[in-house]
């Protein structure tokens, strides 16, 4: 070949080298940058809280077992549809004594983030301390009538180390029951029923579920970003989590909104995946692909306190309270205010989740209407009320949360009460949630705003809470009977299911109808945007969020 001829040759093969090498960096950089970006996709999620605390020993409110729910994880987790699935437990319990004894056998490959096993031992540490007296847990009471000696221990009458529950070996742990329960297995998907490492928690002290780094976590994710009061922290993927495989996102970061037009603003800027709707945002969005609407379980109502530590208060007067209870137009709330699918309630048991067992019939269209929005009668309730104390005039202050939408709740509660209560005057407190609880459970309160989303689909998970000086109660109130009816469905009627509902129904009448505990307002509903490129948000109409298998395609 000429001499000028084979320097083209290579002047040409030394191009196309040069060409093919270009476009083959060129689709890397497009491949690394798909694979890139497929990584770095952050699940954006709002709250309407900062997290009060993370213990799963002392959370005692919704935001701070919606943490629980992401970082722990008990013997069983919810699936996403609801039922209890195995999780920690490597199979479902041997049987003995008629249900009574049931031995579980904890997964091989349990672990902690700090690289520990997950053991029997800390289960029992747990749960001894749950029922311990001098924790106070406000859900301690969940084991009562239920787990063996429970009862006895949280009355101080026995010592925690007599609980039914022992780690046989790492592995092996053993529970004993007061009865077999029906609802046994929902309760161990709880935080309540969640282990802790010992030591641990231990060397944390008083620290403990304050902050990120007082934490490790056995679940899906870790918690990072949290110094305690910050309103925003990070969900990060745990390597350790045993089922760490149907993970599929790393990171889901949370800001605390509580302004519902400045949640729309992030979502339609895309910073934020989903967003909770009410009142004209609900009007507005309706249409819109991906605007969805679904019910719930979570019962609102507003606290009446009695009076604490042989003190009592002007709403110790039954007539009252019944006034009270009766003053609100629930059904224009509902409609006008929330518009969220959410539905007036007469009860405190919410509807169309819970059934006979017998008869398969809706426990509230069973039980009725209780406490009902009655003008004639609540007035006439209230004027006895105020002369049976002497006074002709009262002035009472409703505590709540200071969300948009609390604020706008307060408002029509105010109103509502103010026009249909002669001498009643209303003043507002509208505080953090997080300070709202704090007043929830100090019972630092006239009237409080609250209410309750349950644990398990049982109308227990309502009615235990106002146990006498139940953790949960907050009120004052105590009845003999109300106490035999709600411990006898936990405990000895176990064995008889349609017994056991009756006394709930029973219950129920007794807290409202008979003694106006609370003010029932609705039934909440839930009415959302949420970006169609996320899957897998998991909600129930009962139980705290799962995010263990949120995604972000």
């Amino acid at each position: 070949m000429h001499k000028t001829a084979r320097k083209m040759v290579v002047a040409l093969s030394l191009l196309c080298l040069l060409a093919l090498t270009a476009c083959q960096s060129g689709n890397k950089g497009e491949n690394e940058k798909v694979t890139s970006d497929k990584k770095s996709k952050v699940v954006n999620i709002m709250e309407t809280s900062g997290i009060p605390n993370a213990s799963p020993t002392l959370a005692d409110n919704s935001v701070s077992f919606r943490v629980i729910n992401q970082i722990f994880e008990g013997l069983y987790r919810l699936d996403k549809n609801g039922k209890p699935a195995l999780a920690l437990a490597a199979s479902e319990p041997e049987e003995k004594d008629g249900g009574k004894t049931l031995i579980f056998k904890i997964r091989e490959d349990a672990n902690w983030s700090n690289g520990d096993p997950v053991t029997a031992h800390d289960f029992e540490y747990a749960w001894k301390k749950v029922v311990d007296p001098k924790t106070a847990a406000a859900y301690g009471p969940q084991m009562e009538e239920i787990v063996k000696n429970a009862t006895q221990i949280l009355k101080g009458e026995m010592s925690p180390d007599e609980l039914g529950i022992k780690a046989l070996d790492d592995k092996t742990l053993q529970i004993e029951l007061e009865n077999p329960v029906p609802i046994f297995k929902e309760l161990l998907t709880t935080g309540t029923f969640f282990p802790q490492n010992q030591a641990f928690v231990e060397k944390q002290g008083d620290r403990y579920g304050t902050k990120s780094d007082t934490l490790i976590s056995n679940g899906p994710y870790k918690l990072e970003n949290w110094n305690g009061t910050n309103m925003t922290w990070d969900y990060v993927k745990n390597p350790t989590y045993w089922d760490k495989k149907n993970v599929p996102t790393e990171k889901i970061h949370v800001t605390v909104v509580k302004d519902t037009n400045a949640a729309l603003n992030l979502y339609n800027t895309n910073k934020l995946d989903r967003v909770e709707l009410d009142g004209e945002f609900v009007k507005q969005y309706k249409d819109d692909k991906n605007f969805h609407k679904e019910a719930t379980g979570r019962s609102v109502y507003m606290k009446m306190n009695q009076g604490k530590d042989g003190v009592k208060t002007d709403l110790a007067n039954l007539n009252l309270r019944r006034g009270l209870a009766m003053a609100i137009d629930k059904t224009g709330m509902v409609n006008t205010l929330l518009a969220n699918g959410s539905k007036a309630l007469n009860g405190d048991v919410p509807g169309d989740i819970m059934f006979d067992p017998e008869t398969k019939e809706d426990f509230r269209k069973q039980n009725g209407d209780l406490l009902k929005f009655d003008q004639q009668e609540a007035t006439n309730a209230w004027k006895q009320g105020l002369k049976e104390i002497g006074k002709t005039e009262l002035t009472l202050t409703l505590t709540s949360g200071d969300t948009s939408l609390q604020r706008k709740q307060t408002e029509f509660i105010q109103n509502q009460l103010e026009e249909n209560l002669p001498g009643l005057t209303i003043k507002l407190k509208n505080v953090t949630n997080q300070a709202s609880f704090q007043a929830d459970v100090t019972q630092d309160f006239e009237l409080l705003l609250g209410g309750w989303g349950g644990d398990y689909q049982d109308p227990l998970t309502y009615l235990n809470l106002f146990l006498t000086n139940s953790p949960g109660n907050h009120t004052g109130f105590s009845d003999a009977k109300y106490d035999e009816l709600v411990l006898g469905a936990k405990g000895k009627l176990s064995a008889d299911p349609e017994k056991r509902w009756q006394a709930l129904l029973e219950a129920e009448q007794i807290l409202l109808k008979d003694n106006a505990v609370l003010i029932p307002l609705y039934q909440g509903g839930r009415a959302y945007l949420q970006k169609s490129n996320l899957k897998n948000y998991t909600t129930y109409p009962i139980g705290s969020e799962n995010y263990k298998w949120i995604e972000k395609n």
